[in-house]
């Protein structure tokens, strides 16, 4: 009989074409790696793999049994993600990632009623890219990850996402700029310096480096204090209203796609909180907060 373990090894062969690199990645002896796939061919009577250098090249049949494999290996993961953290400690403190575009009043409304309802609980709140947030979710380091959406459904094998709906980002110059005078075209801003939150960059997110000439900024004061003298950037309009109405900052109106940057928002959590109560009451919450601010 063809084991869990089996298929695990062999959909992490496939994916990185290395005996080697699977070992580092499941944990595991590489000699343990290459008995179970020779286990799996002897038992199958078919070559899954064939060696090149130093390279795990898949065979035809490899192709055809990857996806199959890959779907059981996540959903095996999942299972014992959940199965052994059936149990857990009473929660007093967890840690929310999230990122420099995702409007701060959306987070300001989570802190509240999650303290509300949980007053006991501290809440960390850290910045962090996608990339790392994931990856922090997966391992339980991070409780859960408020993250730009990129249209994948399962990122990683234990992490659960949920569509939080999505929000508008706008466009802002200095009050001085000629940006502000009148609507612009996406050619014009091709040209005229961008400010962009390094986070964003890192993200991978589409309203990153429209112009050809843009500066990276990690701090999102120092960004909106350049703003006031040169340059444009995207942003959540409620972040920007105070400059505004001191009149530092203006909206930039956009000729040709007024929705150029509406934003989907991810929620990730990892899986194995669906087998506490508390966790998966926390995750209900905010998610039940996100969706009414995203949807006003």
């Amino acid at each position: 009989m063809i084991s869990i373990e089996q298929v695990t090894c062999f959909a992490k062969v496939f994916e990185l074409q290395s005996f080697s690199a699977a070992s580092s990645e499941l944990g595991k002896a590489r000699s343990t790696i290459r008995e179970r796939i020779n286990a799996l061919e002897d038992l199958m009577g078919v070559e899954l793999f064939t060696i090149q250098g130093k390279k795990a090249i898949p065979t035809d049949v490899a192709h055809q049994l990857y996806p199959r494999a890959r779907l059981l290996a996540r959903q095996s993961l999942e299972f014992e993600n959940i199965a052994f953290s059936a149990y857990k400690g009473e929660l007093d403190r967890i840690t929310l990632y999230h990122d420099t575009s995702t409007p701060v009043q959306l987070l300001t409304a989570i802190d509240q009623v999650v303290k509300q309802r949980y007053s006991s609980i501290i809440i960390n709140w850290l910045q962090r890219d996608r990339e790392q947030s994931l990856q922090d979710v997966e391992s339980g380091s991070a409780f859960l990850a408020i993250m730009p959406g990129h249209g994948i459904l399962h990122p990683n094998s234990g992490v659960g996402s949920i569509n939080l709906g999505a929000y508008s980002l706008h466009l802002f110059s200095s009050a001085t700029s000629v940006l502000a005078e009148k609507p612009v075209s996406i050619a014009e801003l091709g040209i005229e310096l961008q400010l962009i939150p390094e986070n964003e960059l890192s993200n991978e997110l589409r309203h990153t480096r429209i112009s050809c000439d843009f500066e990276v900024v990690s701090c999102k004061r120092l960004l909106i204090e350049k703003l006031k003298v040169r340059g444009w950037t995207v942003s959540a309009r409620e972040e920007m209203q105070p400059h505004i109405d001191s009149g530092d900052i203006r909206e930039i109106e956009v000729i040709e796609a007024p929705g150029i940057v509406r934003q989907d928002c991810i929620l990730f959590y990892n899986l194995s909180s669906e087998a506490s109560p508390t966790e998966s009451e926390i995750i209900t919450t905010v998610t039940e907060v996100a969706k009414n601010y995203l949807s006003d």
